[in-house]
């Protein structure tokens, strides 16, 4: 009878410890854990956040939640708030895109997951933004300096042309006077000696507008050149 109670006493104890095991064992399979980065530590204006993470796998299905991913604003405003299911090995991610309405600053990722939570952060920056508006503005006035001297280019240049006209079709000379070579010279004088070339002006007149063009086409460039350079 002692050897039975004793074979009987260590059956029940190495039962015990077993069960103990197990017990130990399916608790630190169902240890919950949550994490949460961002592939990059600094977003502009345009780009897309990528966040990514991973929770622990737990043995009990009513206990595979989802994770809820929140996204603040440096002021505390929310930016995103989803719900996103792991995949069978517990990964996660989610990608946002940042727009012109986003300011500059902190942004704060959580992601909750059960009991658990955890957080990361990405400086966010419209630099970039506020340099191209920069240039637009610059490239807004100088086309509206350029149209203006092209303007008064023009109006000298339909002078020039009139007085050529004028000049083809005859002049009406005063008393004393009359008409000679384009001119109107005292009578008695036959010329001044002096011959009208047309095609000649009309070229001075053409390289002149080009070169002006090209002048500025350069100052246009040097300006936004310039405006860029200072915005970085």
């Amino acid at each position: 009878m002692k050897r039975v109670a004793i074979f009987a006493l260590s059956i029940l104890i190495l039962a015990q410890a077993y069960g103990f095991s197990q017990a130990e064992a399916q608790s630190s399979a169902d240890i919950v854990t949550v994490s949460v980065s961002t592939v990059s530590s600094t977003y502009q204006t345009g780009d897309i956040v990528e966040i990514y993470g991973s929770v622990s796998v737990v043995s009990d299905p009513l206990r595979a939640y989802d994770v809820a991913l929140i996204v603040k604003a440096p002021n505390g405003n929310f930016i995103e708030v989803a719900q996103i299911t792991p995949n069978t090995d517990g990964y996660y991610s989610k990608s946002i895109q940042s727009g012109e309405s986003w300011k500059e600053g902190t942004y704060t990722v959580t992601a909750n997951y059960d009991i658990k939570s955890a957080s990361t952060s990405f400086a966010f920056s419209a630099a970039e933004t506020a340099a191209i508006e920069e240039v637009v503005e610059a490239a807004e006035e100088v086309a509206e300096a350029a149209e203006a001297v092209a303007g008064e280019v023009i109006e000298a240049a339909e002078e020039v042309a009139e007085v050529i006209g004028v000049a083809a079709g005859g002049l009406a000379c005063g008393s004393g006077t009359h008409e000679a070579d384009g001119f109107c010279i005292p009578d008695g004088s036959d010329s001044f000696g002096l011959e009208y070339d047309s095609a000649s002006t009309g070229g001075l007149i053409l390289t002149a507008s080009i070169a002006f063009g090209i002048a500025v086409a350069i100052i246009i460039a040097l300006r936004l050149i310039g405006k860029a350079g200072g915005s970085r």
